[in-house]
């Protein structure tokens, strides 16, 4: 059987292909509000020879989520198990409105729990079109944490809400100020967000005692954090893909 993890967030649907052991073999990130690369996507994976499919999907997007339902129905995949909420994810929490909460935020500090030392806490970053810093005691209890304006979201925000600042994108290496508009943007754009980030990771680890372990994930997370990072850091690109897999598909 073809066993699928799916990640669906506002600005992109990401698929992973699961091995019998529960091993993410294959990723791929699809446009959100693209059907036919999806179904490019699925085409190419049914050559693989299963005959069946299952599906396991966390989702942060219901307009979209509504969409891919569909699309899987009529590619008759055999089952779906959907993650809509931090309230379905098995980790302790002490946070408010789970049942509301993003699956995204839960499924990487389970994730993350998994990969990092027990009895230490943890912070947990992810870094797309939204930034969180997530919180881990201990015992390994999530506690909830702050949510942040991510690079993306910050430059076509800044773009669409004035007159004449123009949508850029991060150049290799973004400078620390500029003589015109378009470097001064993405100085001030980048460098606040790693402020930022250093602040809350600042004020997050001061009460939770002891050193905390970070995890970094996201599509800008290898960027932020190699501006930030301590000893005890590690980036996990597909932490939410190998958390749906450790959850729907566990190895044996």
């Amino acid at each position: 059987m073809l066993r699928v993890v799916a990640d669906l967030g506002n600005s992109r649907l990401k698929w992973g292909r699961i091995d019998d052991s529960g091993t993410l073999v294959e990723r791929i990130a699809l446009p959100v509000d693209d059907p036919a690369a999806w179904s490019d996507a699925w085409n190419r994976w049914k050559t693989l020879g299963a005959a069946r499919s299952s599906w396991a999907v966390s989702s942060v997007n219901p307009p979209v989520a509504e969409r891919l339902a569909a699309f899987l129905e009529s590619h008759e995949i055999d089952s779906i198990r959907w993650i809509g909420s931090a309230a379905e994810v098995p980790i302790a929490k002490d946070v408010e409105g789970a049942e509301t909460g993003g699956s995204d935020r839960a499924l990487a500090v389970y994730g993350a729990v998994q990969l990092m030392p027990a009895g230490r806490p943890g912070l947990v970053i992810m870094c797309g079109t939204a930034i969180t810093v997530e919180r881990v005691t201990a015992q390994g209890v999530w506690q909830g944490g702050a949510i942040a304006m991510g690079l993306g979201l910050a430059f076509r925000s800044l773009h669409h809400f004035t007159a004449q600042l123009p949508l850029i994108e991060l150049s290799e290496v973004s400078p620390s100020w500029g003589r015109g508009t378009r470097d001064s943007l993405e100085a001030g754009v980048f460098w606040g967000t790693v402020g930022a980030i250093r602040e809350l990771i600042f004020r997050q680890a001061a009460d939770l005692g002891g050193s905390p372990w970070v995890v970094w994930t996201g599509g800008d997370a290898a960027r932020l954090a190699a501006e930030i990072s301590g000893c005890d850091t590690r980036v996990e690109p597909d932490l939410i893909l190998l958390a749906i897999a450790r959850l729907a598909f566990p190895a044996g």
